[in-house]
């Protein structure tokens, strides 16, 4: 009953104006992490065993996406992966006469044009359910403390003493695929280019402590999540790029002590999408891979945990949005730390 298979068939073309709309687009990042592209997939179940499994589903507790404006309806939502490889959610509308064997599919990327699917295509469903692990480690910036704002503040306070301009959208990148902070935002044809990057670095090293204390804070709620999993037996622990001060936070606020193991890029030769933190915090803990999922707000993280043998889940509190995220094939996606609780259950 996890899983159904239907073959891909044209739909109406009525739901991309449906899936765009305000009130849809929050209530599905909330309750599946999916910022939904414009539009919905369909599938047709075309034989008595998948039909079966799928009216099995609809027996299953969903989230329900409620109308806010006059003249739609209610929508169970169920988050799925899509051919083993897309974060997305089954959409059933609460329709009366609605078709036993159709069932429309929504994710934050073009399903069609990411798998490359043809006509009557057979598509995989499988429902997601919770994850059964026996420790979940987390990035920091931008999963338990919201400190990306801190980025942009440094770097933007760094570059203005030498006339260089950083943009949100510059840091952002660099967050999420680990590349060199600095990189492309030199004009060309600068002579003093390698010396401006290096006083940007150094100054940005020296205000960063402050910074981070003035913009920086742990994310609302972050007690409580870690309290639940840690009550039900699920140990914790830290892989970060990140410098020590960020530490700061979590001492502050009394949960630093909840982590039994903590691995930051000075404890590593090779940073994130190397697996060398994770396997590192793994082996603190004697817990091997396929007993562990890893959070994270960006690409780098996925890469992370695909190349170490964990479960990645993206969440959407940092740098990733839901799409960025989905191109690199997550195990789920989810809109922040809150979802965590019901997101996983210990061995």
């Amino acid at each position: 009953m996890t899983s159904i298979e239907g073959h891909l068939v044209n739909g109406l073309g009525r739901s991309a104006d449906f899936t765009q709309m305000d009130w849809v687009r929050r209530q599905l990042i909330e309750l599946a992490g999916i910022d939904p592209y414009p539009g919905t997939l369909n599938i047709a179940l075309t034989d008595e065993d998948n039909c079966r499994r799928w009216h099995g589903w609809r027996e299953l507790p969903a989230h329900i996406v409620e109308p806010v404006a006059a003249g739609f309806c209610r929508a169970r939502c169920y988050p799925v992966i899509i051919s083993g490889r897309i974060p997305g959610a089954v959409l059933l509308p609460d329709i009366r006469g609605y078709p036993d064997d159709k069932v429309e599919l929504v994710a934050a990327l073009s399903i069609r044009k990411h798998l490359a699917l043809t006509e009557n295509a057979r598509i995989r469903v499988a429902l997601c359910r919770p994850l059964a692990v026996r420790a979940v480690l987390f990035d920091i910036d931008g999963t338990l403390v919201d400190s990306i704002g801190a980025y942009f503040e440094v770097a933007r306070d760094a570059a203005s003493a030498f006339g260089v301009k950083v943009t949100a959208k510059h840091v952002h990148r660099s967050l999420a695929m680990g590349s060199n902070f600095w990189k492309g935002i030199i004009p060309p044809g600068r002579r003093d280019e390698d010396a401006v990057v290096k006083e940007m670095s150094l100054h940005a090293a020296r205000e960063w402590p402050r910074v981070l204390r003035e913009f920086g804070k742990v994310f609302s709620g972050l007690a409580q999540t870690l309290d639940v999993l840690r009550a039900s037996g699920i140990r914790l622990g830290i892989v970060s790029g990140a410098r020590p001060e960020v530490l700061d936070l979590l001492r502050a606020a009394g949960l630093l002590g909840h982590f039994e193991a903590i691995v930051l890029g000075s404890d590593v030769a090779k940073g994130k999408p190397d697996p060398e933190g994770l396997l590192k915090c793994l082996h603190k803990l004697n817990i091997s891979p396929a007993e562990a999922v890893y959070v994270g707000d960006a690409p780098i993280d996925i890469q992370a945990s695909r190349a170490a043998g964990v479960r990645a889940v993206g969440v959407l509190t940092g740098v990733g949005d839901s799409a960025m995220l989905s191109m690199h094939c997550p195990d789920r996606i989810i809109s922040s730390h809150l979802k965590l609780p019901d997101m996983v259950v210990p061995f």
